[in-house]
């Protein structure tokens, strides 16, 4: 770990690239098949709006991969999270 000009403590540039690859590329995985799952169990982005209050247009954002759209780091992954929470909720009932 190296400490950052802010005085984060951060992974070196080689391993976290690397580590941040990895969860992206699981990250767009779980959406690829719950994006699909959501469209088989007919869950519309507006319910799921509703239930989360994140805007159909940031829902889209998360369904087409472009993270750099949504709000910075940590509210991109609550988003990210809420999306997928409110998916496996509807396809469990």
């Amino acid at each position: 770990m190296v400490q950052s000009v802010t005085g984060e403590f951060i992974m070196p540039n080689e391993t976290r690239s690397d580590n941040q690859s990895n969860i992206k590329d699981e990250v767009v995985n779980k959406i690829k098949e719950l994006s699909k799952l959501r469209k088989e169990i007919a869950l519309d982005l507006k319910h799921i709006a509703s239930k989360t209050k994140i805007s159909t247009n940031q829902l889209k954002n998360i369904e087409s991969f472009k993270f750099e759209k949504l709000p910075p780091h940590p509210m991109r992954s609550a988003f990210i999270n809420q999306y997928c929470s409110i998916i496996e909720q509807a396809h469990k009932k």
